[in-house]
């Protein structure tokens, strides 16, 4: 005990001494200038935009100690103003002692609070973050949508256990897509729309961000027909824990509450071995379905491939072409007996597709939880991955949002963009490795692609480094492309998008111009700015080697800005994740 209060002590001190040191170097620091770089019209910040949202009502944080996740913007004191330097000397002191204070107490916290349960048997995929690329040799990023959200869910349970997110654990557009947003209906008979914005990268002022917003119909053809649903349920050693097969068995019970008397169900538990606990069974038969999902208990290895195949089995015998027909697996990935490995349970899904039903994946659980398995079976499956951290969690999946998680509006669904080199030199797709195509793929219908669901908003963001500045490749070519003039000058980009009906062999393809002129992030839509805050959260948490000047502090006065317009209780939770993750880094620190 005598040795944790000195090592407390020390620390106080060390924290101390280190705020001050910032302190001065603040004081002493000029405000730089953003450099934006000019070369190309729809590149320059339109000021009217900015002086528009100035004259708007705007949010005030307060200040945070500096640590490499929080930067403290240098203070603006007009030279010679003796009351302002006054002021910013106090409120530096002032700060001094919040964060020395906080520092303490929360070391002493710590000797005596539990600690975060240990992630060393959690299995994450290796991400190799996307570079940028150089328009002149690479006009055209391809890749295909999707909307899974487990990652945002995962990084939130880490938090709320104490924990800073493992970096891998990150993947950006699962994050950004866990929200919604208010893009424009489809109205021209596509199941899916188009929009997009254009503004100042927050963490990078000489570089720009383009966001492309997708949304589906709120409707689908199969929504209002019913489903067909065969719950796959680990029910292993593994999974006798609270925070697992409890939580699915409540999960469930949610969703059955919420189906429609046309639906029906079918359960297939599989530990050492698999087995049909309730054959396919209408809703209406609600006593006999909560009676299966109460005997169910946990025990056994996994045997994951053969309740898969056994799953799949069920699935054809109440298969219905009409409606929605859907494997939900929920487990924590912890397969161990028959076929378990990654590239023999990809091949099996992919032959089990062929039959029209889909395969969406829920995972669960601390400390051995298998997410980088999870993600194979939900890509190779033509579903959805969530992760079910929580019964708040279950109600937003089983009830607020059942119909987006139950019914494809549309399927295979890819994006090729092809950038101006007027415009633009390099850009870098921010997520979506897993997902990156060639382009000759984009109209290939046999390469698959993801799914989006009924009433989903998809988000896709591009970093872009404008043409004509320090940044442009030096690359020389004997043949050059020519450089577009007139009214194609003004474009950005030239969106195209292509996707197949739920029921559908046959890709469908429309496309959009991106013509938006750069603004400042404070002006870009809310929409946009919310979804750069959570993208600069993903850079800072997966450790990104183009975080620039990302901060917590940046992310989380955006987050509060778009929030005063527009709040929901999904916008409101990050906030307070944020606030909750601020004291757990400047601990590491």
């Amino acid at each position: 005990m005598r040795y944790i209060i000195s090592l407390c002590l020390f620390l106080v001190i060390a924290v101390s001494f280190y705020v001050f040191e910032t302190s001065e170097k603040l004081i002493s620091t000029e405000t730089t200038s953003t450099g934006l770089p000019q070369g190309h019209a729809i590149n320059e910040v339109d000021t009217t935009a900015s002086q528009d949202y100035a004259s708007r009502q705007s949010v005030t944080n307060p200040p945070h100690p500096q640590h490499k996740f929080i930067k403290t913007a240098a203070p603006k004191a007009a030279a010679g103003d003796r009351s302002v330097a006054e002021s910013e000397k106090r409120r530096v002191n002032e700060q001094r002692k919040f964060v020395s204070g906080m520092a303490a107490s929360m070391m002493i916290a710590s000797s005596f609070a539990p600690q975060p349960p240990p992630l060393d048997r959690e299995n994450y995929s290796a991400r190799n973050e996307n570079r940028f690329l150089s328009v002149a040799l690479s006009p055209l990023s391809t890749f295909g949508l999707e909307v899974d959200s487990a990652s945002y869910s995962n990084v939130r349970r880490q938090i709320n256990q104490g924990g800073v997110p493992l970096p891998s654990s990150v993947r950006l557009e699962e994050m950004v897509n866990y929200f919604d947003y208010n893009f424009p209906q489809p109205s021209d008979g596509h199941p899916i729309s188009v929009m997009s914005d254009y503004a100042v990268a927050p963490w990078n002022p000489k570089h720009r961000l383009a966001m492309i917003g997708v949304k589906a119909s709120d409707v689908t053809a199969s929504s209002d027909k019913g489903a067909r649903i065969t719950f796959l349920l680990d029910t292993s050693g593994s999974m006798n824990s609270s925070d697992k097969l409890p939580l699915l068995i409540r999960s469930f019970q949610t969703l059955l509450a919420n189906l429609k008397p046309q639906d029906q169900v079918a359960i297939v538990t599989y530990a050492g071995s698999a087995g049909l606990v309730l054959p396919p069974t209408p809703v209406t038969e609600s006593e006999r379905i909560h009676q299966a999902l109460a005997s169910l208990s946990a025990g056994g290895s996994t045997a994951g491939g053969a309740g898969i195949q056994l799953a799949y089995d069920v699935a054809r015998k109440q298969y219905d072409k009409n409606v929605t027909n859907l494997v939900i697996l929920a487990t924590d990935g912890d397969f161990n007996v028959g076929v378990s490995g990654d590239g023999e349970l990809k091949s099996m899904i992919k032959k089990q597709r062929e039959s029209g039903v889909f395969l969406s994946v829920i995972g669960m659980g601390s400390g051995n939880y298998q997410d980088a398995k999870m993600q194979v079976l939900a890509e190779a499956g033509n579903g959805v991955a969530h992760y079910l951290d929580s019964d708040i969690e279950a109600q937003r999946l089983f009830e607020s949002e059942l119909t987006r998680t139950l019914h494809i509006a549309a399927k295979d669904v890819k994006v090729q963009i092809e950038f101006n080199p007027a415009a633009v030199a390099q850009y870098r797709l921010l997520g979506y490795e897993s997902r990156v195509m060639n382009a000759e793929d984009f109209r290939d219908d046999k390469k698959d692609s993801g799914e989006i669901g009924a009433g989903h908003s998809v988000v896709a963001l591009y970093e872009i480094i404008p043409a004509g500045t320090s940044e442009t490749p030096d690359i020389e070519r004997r043949y050059q492309t020519s450089v577009p003039a007139g009214s194609k000058a003004m474009e950005l980009a030239y969106v195209k998008l292509r996707y197949k009906q739920p029921d559908g062999d046959k890709g469908i393809e429309f496309d959009h111009l991106m013509t938006t002129k750069a603004k400042a992030i404070e002006a870009a839509s809310a929409d946009l700015q919310w979804a750069s805050a959570v993208a600069e959260l993903s850079l800072l948490l997966s450790e990104s080697e183009h975080v620039g000047s990302s901060s917590l502090q940046s992310v989380l006065h955006r987050a509060k800005a778009v929030t005063f317009k527009q709040a929901d209780a999904k916008r409101a939770e990050f906030i307070q994740l944020i606030e909750r993750l601020t004291p757990m880094v400047l601990a590491q620190e």
